[in-house]
């Protein structure tokens, strides 16, 4: 029998816990003691090769950034003007960015 590392309660053998791919913490697999949702909790019970990280570990660890935005040249002259149908397609692209991100964070938060 350990200790939750979260509430300090025991679990026993047969509970259903959490390991922390980083530093080892153990928590009750429960969304009090994991932070986490219940389709979170029951994705990590039924996919394999799925790991879960505890909340400090996340707020520690750098978050990679792959798109990098240039910064703001004020003498930048390459400017573009967008006609109605250029701005349409933008807003549409814009849209479409959004969402891949929501389901890039999502997928992150559930490994």
């Amino acid at each position: 029998m350990s200790k939750c590392d979260n509430c300090d309660e025991s679990i026993t053998k047969k509970s259903p816990r959490l390991e922390c791919n980083n530093c080892g913490k153990i928590v009750h697999a429960n969304q009090l003691c994991t932070g986490l949702s219940s389709k979170q909790l029951s994705a990590l019970r039924n996919t394999e090769n799925l790991e879960w990280t505890c909340e400090d570990c996340r707020k520690e660890s750098p978050h990679r950034k792959s798109f990098i935005i240039p910064e703001d040249d004020e003498d930048d002259t390459d400017g573009i003007q967008l006609g109605e149908s250029g701005s349409t397609a933008m807003s549409k692209l814009l849209r479409d960015i959004s969402l891949e991100v929501k389901k890039a964070v999502k997928m992150n938060w559930l490994l």
